[in-house]
């Protein structure tokens, strides 16, 4: 895991943000061996907890592919109407060397209930972290379908019946 993801999961701890990570760090943490190059986490839409995670990413110089100003993007109701429109919401947040890109995976609140109530704690650095679930990552990387994806099933799969 790189450590620049490792500062911003330890930034949206401290900034007490309720998120769940998913993809490539999450399969990491479980043991898979993809190297991946974005952080995407699930974030809770809690109106205190959505605007900590943008304020963060936004004082780290970060910003959203999408052309639209920080007050539209803080504002939890908004950003709900766009996850109504396109179902899953992904929006993508790169810093301006493009060294860190962080993706914010929107779902409606019972999917964020239910993926951080299936989710793992994992401990980095006294800190401790909900990890997507290996059942939930095969679901969500089935959804994605990318080749890449397709190989992280398999991997997922066999990390699964390891663990028994």
């Amino acid at each position: 895991m790189a450590s620049n993801f490792l500062e911003i999961l330890s930034q949206l701890h401290d900034r007490h943000v309720d998120f769940v990570i998913v993809g490539g760090v999450a399969a990491a943490l479980h043991g898979g061996s993809r190297v991946t190059f974005d952080l995407d986490v699930v974030p809770s839409l809690a109106p205190v907890s959505w605007m900590a995670v943008v304020d963060m990413l936004w004082a780290l110089g970060a910003r959203p592919r999408i052309p639209e100003p920080l007050e539209r993007i803080r504002d939890v109701e908004n950003v709900r109407r766009w996850q109504l429109e396109k179902g899953m919401l992904a929006l993508n947040f790169r810093t301006p060397d493009g060294s860190t890109e962080v993706d914010l995976l929107v779902s409606e609140s019972h999917q964020f209930d239910g993926l951080r109530q299936r989710a793992v704690k994992i401990t980095i650095d006294h800190r401790t972290f909900f990890v997507a679930s290996i059942d939930d990552l095969i679901v969500m990387k089935k959804q994605a379908g990318r080749p890449q994806d397709l190989l992280d099933i398999a991997q997922l799969q066999d990390i699964k019946k390891r663990l028994g």
